[in-house]
């Protein structure tokens, strides 16, 4: 079996992180290889029958290659129309690390020295979290909570903002109004309503111009403070985020047990149920519906059972130990 990268990107660091894991579990070798030609998103398993299986990491709905070259083609931003034939969901992302010093003893010399690969070649190496950009910093896996804490409800939401006029198209102009809109909203509405709560918009030019209230310390905005911040709430609010599918945020909220409210998810996601999973919100702007959807939860503390059950969900499509078993089983089960 053999791993084909196009580079070592964040968006690759699951992927990669749990075929390490499997590797150890299994007594297999460490077999990655890297091929600038593929799509940057990208990757590809090849097996040992010849079978080949695409992972399409893109955050767009729109494939990065075409299905039809391959065995079976597994992508993230699923939509329920592309769901057929040999297209099977990656689900939530999230960026997460495994033993990162073995990870990069495994590598070739030349590996190690591409130039596409640098950056997460420098934040494995940066076990300490000294030099390296802490806005992408990947949760060690070993770190994760094994069982539900109760924090008394609280709800949290760190979120930031994307400036409408840094991007020429005008529907992405206005997809992104609407979503600083319901960022903004959503903090100011929780704030107001729920004093057991952390709420709050990175600092940045735009958001210190149209949300001076709402300001994270910026000693808190890195992601090491954030899961900090996380693993003490209960209740985690989520929305769409690049090209209007779930970002890394809701997948985080689910490796920590935490229950979770989002906005309408519009791409396939295995298993994941409404009211047992998570509490949905009827528009990407209806910010109006949180009071009332976050008392739901925290009746009778029922965000301990969805909790709960988000951890389960997590163990068994997030997890190092078992996301790339998952994908190599559904490979098996439709080939026998």
């Amino acid at each position: 079996m053999k791993l084909e990268l196009p580079c070592w990107t964040s968006h690759h660091n699951l992927l990669l992180y749990s075929f390490l894991f499997f590797c150890y579990e299994n007594d297999f070798a460490f077999n990655v290889v890297f091929n600038n030609r593929l799509a940057t998103g990208g990757g590809i398993i090849y097996l040992d029958d010849d079978k080949t299986i695409f992972l399409d990491y893109s955050d767009d709905i729109k494939f990065i290659d075409d299905p039809k070259r391959y065995s079976f083609y597994f992508k993230r931003s699923l939509t329920f129309e592309n769901y057929s034939g040999n297209i099977y969901p990656l689900n939530f992302q999230v960026n997460y690390s495994y033993k990162a010093i073995n990870l990069l003893m495994k590598f070739k010399l030349n590996d190690l020295m591409n130039s596409r690969n640098r950056i997460e070649i420098i934040r494995a190496m940066d076990y300490f979290n000294l030099f390296t950009n802490l806005s992408h910093n990947a949760m060690d896996a070993r770190s994760f909570p094994t069982s539900v804490t109760d924090n008394n409800g609280k709800i949290i939401f760190h979120t930031r903002l994307w400036n409408p006029e840094n991007h020429i198209d005008l529907e992405e102009k206005k997809r992104r109004e609407i979503q600083n809109q319901f960022r903004i909203e959503a903090c100011r509405i929780i704030k107001r309503n729920f004093e057991n709560s952390s709420v709050g918009i990175f600092p940045d030019e735009l958001s210190a111009r149209i949300a001076p209230d709402l300001l994270l310390n910026v000693k808190r905005i890195s992601k090491k403070e954030y899961f900090k911040s996380l693993r003490n709430a209960d209740i985690g609010i989520a929305d769409d985020g690049l090209k209007d599918t779930p970002g890394w945020k809701i997948g985080e909220c689910l490796l920590f047990g935490k229950a979770v409210i989002t906005t309408p998810l519009n791409v396939v996601v295995e298993d994941f149920k409404e009211y047992v999973n998570y509490e949905k919100l009827s528009a990407r702007d209806s910010y109006l519906e949180l009071p009332e959807k976050i008392e739901s939860l925290i009746v009778g503390k029922r965000y301990c059972e969805m909790g709960q059950k988000n951890l389960e969900w997590s163990e068994n499509f997030l997890h190092p130990k078992n996301y790339f078993k998952r994908i190599l089983a559904i490979t098996k089960s439709k080939t026998c």
